[in-house]
């Protein structure tokens, strides 16, 4: 005797119509026994879609810039992300920023003792050229300047600001031995003054991998309200 295999709309049919005769309770118990795995899976395999789908369609933030143990007070922090993001015109280009106000590791005899976790997420961050700007202490100026991951200030900013700023240059010495303007002394800015609660000076420096430096030099000119 020879078996024909029933098609899917046959076997639908079939399953439709067993529902048809069954109470809810029974429905309910039918469907979870013998169609559980798979509603579970369909949905897993929409979730990984959905997530695919959002991670393609995000669009990266136009500028990334980080406070590193030079922390703000809220009110300032969400005073300076809604002005800049006013001052570049985000808005006009469907564009955001994203900041990072107090990220925190502490120092004893220039070793760090605390807060290696964030060195870490601020080093994943250099390496996938997710990070724009870095706003810190003098330490961590000559700590990524000996890794060779900022820029030369004096080659990188446009020759009007370089004149301007070229009293606050801050010169340390990179990996091939010689001493580089790889910051940029801002602490007399009107927005750090009103900003940053921490004492000593507060340098301005651009990593070397930036995929935004216009930006950079943008929030720069912000910080001095030029």
């Amino acid at each position: 005797m020879s078996y024909q295999k029933k098609s899917f709309k046959e076997n639908f049919k079939i399953e439709i119509e067993k529902l048809k005769k069954m109470s809810f309770k029974d429905k309910m118990w039918y469907i979870k026994e013998y169609y559980g795995i798979h509603i579970f899976l369909t949905i897993i395999v929409l979730l990984i879609f959905s997530s695919l789908a959002f991670s393609m369609l995000k669009k990266d933030p136009a500028f990334n810039a980080v406070f590193l143990n030079k922390p703000m007070n809220s009110t300032s922090y969400d005073k300076m992300y809604s002005e800049f993001y006013e001052y570049a015109k985000f808005k006009d280009t469907n564009d955001d920023w994203e900041l990072k106000p107090n990220v925190s590791v502490i120092l004893k005899d220039n070793e760090i003792v605390n807060g290696l976790e964030y060195l870490a997420k601020i080093n994943a961050m250099i390496a996938s050229q997710t990070l724009d700007t870095l706003i810190t202490e003098e330490y961590f100026i000559n700590h990524f300047a000996s890794q060779d991951i900022l820029l030369n200030l004096e080659e990188s900013l446009p020759s009007d600001l370089l004149e301007k700023f070229k009293s606050k240059l801050y010169y340390v010495e990179g990996i091939d031995g010689e001493k580089k303007a790889y910051a940029l002394d801002i602490s007399d800015s009107p927005i750090i003054k009103e900003s940053v609660y921490v004492a000593g000076p507060v340098y301005f420096s651009i990593l070397s991998n930036s995929k935004n430096l216009d930006n950079s030099i943008l929030f720069l000119k912000y910080l001095y309200n030029m």
